[in-house]
């Protein structure tokens, strides 16, 4: 079975399971690292993923994958969070961070800027409005898609 083939059947079975503990997959990979595949799952919950709910959707995947017996080789299953600055690859990542704080980085200067940090008040697909702190003010501050070369969510201190 070719490595993007498991990757989907992977991320089907990953989804069910993750479906029935209110979980969500954000991401499946089946990659090769010192030797060894790794199964590597990406995980979340609204409230960020403790380590019994990863524990938990850890042995459910695994039973399922057992069960399914489609992964020839030996490999090993890796299910984790995507951490508290993960970064947002997808659109759908992108609008559930409405109202969250964030971290846009640039191609080129925003404000006198390649990295902006805001809470993400708006995105409609090609532009993002971040409400900012700047030398103490708060400021609204758009952003083209074209220009972004990462967004992720970010921690405020």
């Amino acid at each position: 079975m070719l490595m993007n083939e498991i990757e989907i059947r992977s991320e089907k079975l990953a989804k069910k399971c993750a479906e029935e503990l209110n979980l969500e997959i954000l991401e499946v990979s089946f990659v090769k690292e010192n030797g060894s595949r790794i199964l590597r799952i990406i995980a979340d919950s609204k409230g960020g993923l403790t380590i019994d709910e990863a524990t938990a959707l850890n042995e459910k995947i695994s039973d399922a994958l057992d069960r399914e017996d489609f992964i020839d080789e030996e490999y090993f299953l890796e299910v984790s969070s995507a951490g508290l600055e993960r970064e947002l690859k997808k659109e759908e990542d992108i609008i559930n961070a409405i109202g969250e704080y964030i971290c846009i980085k640039t191609y080129e200067k925003v404000e006198n800027m390649k990295e902006i940090y805001g809470d993400l008040e708006s995105y409609d697909g090609n532009t993002f409005v971040l409400d900012c702190l700047i030398k103490g003010r708060h400021k609204k501050i758009t952003i083209d898609k074209k220009i972004t070369s990462k967004v992720r969510m970010a921690v405020k201190f």
